[in-house]
């Protein structure tokens, strides 16, 4: 069921003496990877240590990766290496919810204090489709001043429970009142995970496995309870204080959980859009459901774990995510026949203006190389 991916891994310098020398009978492929070369250079060019991209057409995938998964050994990136994949985990957390709802278990309009009594204040007046969307109200737990401080300290394997993460968020003063504004809170897809496994009576890992995980055969993909990533995978980089970055891949995924905490390869993202995009994972109603936004007065729009977002060549769905050391961003065009997915092992925190710039460029290139 899942996609067939074609692997290409090509040094930086290899692939700029292949775009310098092609020939008329190169691929299709190789053809794209030169267009994005100048891209993928601008931002190698920076303090990001490597990259991986991944482009789809109708499920057919192609992966090339640049630059170092680990600066200390020298080792190049490679294209099935796995990413902590952030934020696009509510992409996840939204399928399983929404499937849960298809099964007549549970309801978008069912409330937080249904299902999760006493947790969050006034959570009679905050649905799960609130949470979804980010117009609950409720604050994000990591603009609470005490969420990093054991990390700062220094113990980056510490373990915060998602009662805790949850504690964090509502111990800040309301956003606003449910559904008058919308504004992204971590904190509502803590919540949601905590609902997941009370309708289910089982945990989020194994929702994500036995519905989504193993159905679609995204090998590489979890949901991981320490701070050791398993298989193939691309060192995360963070600037603490003054360059150079640190190497922060043992870190703590319980910051995260619902929210962010899904290790993945780039492959396996892909498929995953693919897959509810196409509407393998849910039924036409509740995927229109899942694409209905909301607009919060900043002028951001939320789906149901879904963003729209505007590139050149259109709008695109999915979402970005970073975790310490790590970006990734993941988006399809609304039929969901093309993907495009790129990772870095760098934080976007320590992300200079140019490299973000150079970032933004590079993932408009990769969604817009080939005309709709």
């Amino acid at each position: 069921m899942k996609a067939p991916i074609r692997l290409i891994v090509i040094p930086l310098a290899v692939a700029l003496f292949v775009s310098a020398c092609g020939d008329e009978g190169e691929s299709s492929s190789e053809s794209q990877k030169k267009n994005l070369q100048q891209d993928v250079e601008a931002v190698l060019a920076t303090d990001v240590p490597g990259a991986v991209v991944v482009t789809a057409d109708q499920g057919n995938q192609v992966a090339n990766a640049w630059g170092l998964g680990d600066i200390a050994s020298r080792t190049p990136m490679q294209v099935e290496d796995r990413f902590r994949i952030g934020s696009l985990a509510k992409s996840y957390v939204a399928v399983v919810i929404l499937q849960l709802v298809d099964e007549g278990k549970m309801t978008l309009d069912d409330s937080v204090q249904k299902w999760l009594p006493g947790l969050v204040p006034e959570g009679e007046k905050i649905t799960v489709r609130q949470l979804l969307n980010h117009s609950s109200g409720i604050p994000n737990y990591e603009e609470n001043p005490q969420y990093l401080a054991p990390y700062l300290a220094g113990d980056v394997t510490h373990v915060t429970t998602p009662q805790q993460l949850v504690e964090l968020g509502t111990s800040l003063p309301r956003n606003f009142q449910p559904g008058a504004d919308a504004a992204y809170s971590n904190t509502n897809y803590t919540v949601a995970g905590l609902i997941i496994e009370k309708v289910a009576r089982a945990s989020l890992a194994s929702q994500f496995n036995d519905r989504i995980f193993k159905p679609l055969k995204l090998e590489s993909s979890y949901l991981p309870t320490g701070p050791d990533i398993a298989g193939p995978h691309a060192h995360g980089y963070f600037v603490v204080g003054k360059p150079p970055a640190t190497d922060v891949t043992r870190f703590s995924p319980s910051i995260a959980w619902a929210g962010g905490g899904i290790i993945a390869s780039l492959g396996d993202v892909s498929s995953f859009y693919h897959a509810l995009l196409t509407g393998r994972l849910l039924p036409p109603d509740l995927l229109k459901e899942m694409m209905t936004t909301v607009t919060g007065k900043s002028g951001a729009k939320y789906g149901l774990g879904i963003v729209p977002r505007q590139f050149s060549c259109g709008t695109w769905w999915g979402h970005s995510g970073n975790f310490p050391g790590y970006l990734v961003e993941s988006y399809a065009t609304t039929n969901g026949q093309r993907q495009a997915t790129t990772a870095m092992n760098y934080d976007p925190n320590s992300m200079q203006q140019k490299t973000k710039d150079a970032v933004e460029k590079l993932t408009d290139a990769v969604a817009c190389s080939k005309k709709e």
